[in-house]
């Protein structure tokens, strides 16, 4: 199976343009390559399938496909979501002087991209790199939220309660209730589900497509979080959330 994943990817790289697009035929990529005709078609034709490459139906020569440039653009997405996104967080712990956390949807996990942890002696510091499903904390929740109907549906079923891995028991029907309160308020807050003791607010990020592409999380001990600092870290979450939304061209 090696062996054919790397033909494969010699067929890819061979397809790549310099400078303009390329399109090669079947026999012109099996004498480069050095592969058998035969081998090199039965690549091509799975590649095809899969998007990865397309066929000129005129020439009937090759050329790389749509699917490459979606995962191409999902890598780009995704570091340009890092990118915008790291002065506003730095600006919004400076602010609340709490950890803040940038969180993105991956299947149906949340998982921490980014952190800037707070300059308090007592303070919250989970690794990046941190996953949960997206059942768990405001930080996730706030994500699930805003999912469409359908594919919020999907996850939630797939959700096996007696078992997640939640420090507060955690039901369907909780969940659902609080998802649409946090649609209705556009934030989620949440205290012990993840890590004991520690608060987290929670706003959406959105992209130019509209979708919701992950959240901006502020966390902090659950002591400090009382009335009047809960407001302020709300509206100031909110806020740069929504900041980095329009920089991502929502």
């Amino acid at each position: 199976m090696s062996g054919v994943i790397s033909k494969a990817i010699r067929v890819l790289d061979m397809l790549l343009p310099h400078g303009e697009e390329k399109e090669l035929s079947v026999t012109e990529i099996s004498k480069r390559l050095e592969m058998p005709v035969q081998s090199v078609h039965r690549i091509l034709s799975s590649l095809r399938e899969h998007g990865f490459v397309a066929r000129n139906s005129q020439t009937r020569k090759y050329k790389l496909g749509l699917s490459l440039m979606k995962y191409g653009s999902l890598m780009r997405d995704s570091l340009l979501f890092r990118s915008v996104a790291q002065p506003y967080m730095q600006e919004l712990s400076r602010a609340t002087k709490e950890t803040v956390y940038l969180a993105s949807r991956e299947n149906d996990e949340g998982v921490y991209v980014d952190a800037i942890d707070s300059p308090q002696f007592l303070k919250i510091s989970e690794p990046i790199g941190l996953r949960l499903p997206l059942v768990i904390g405001a930080s996730n929740r706030v994500i699930l939220a805003f999912l469409p109907a359908k594919t919020q549906e999907e996850l939630l079923r797939k959700v096996d309660w007696r078992n997640v891995p939640s420090l507060k028991p955690l039901t369907r029907e909780y969940v659902l209730a609080d998802l649409e309160t946090i649609r209705k308020q556009g934030f989620a807050t949440t205290t012990g589900e993840a890590t004991e003791g520690t608060t987290g607010i929670a706003a959406p990020i959105f992209s130019y497509e509209r979708q919701v592409i992950g959240s901006l999380n502020v966390a902090g001990p659950a002591i400090r979080f009382q009335r009047e600092t809960m407001e302020r870290n709300v509206v100031l979450a909110k806020k740069f959330a929504e900041l980095i939304s329009r920089e991502m061209g929502y």
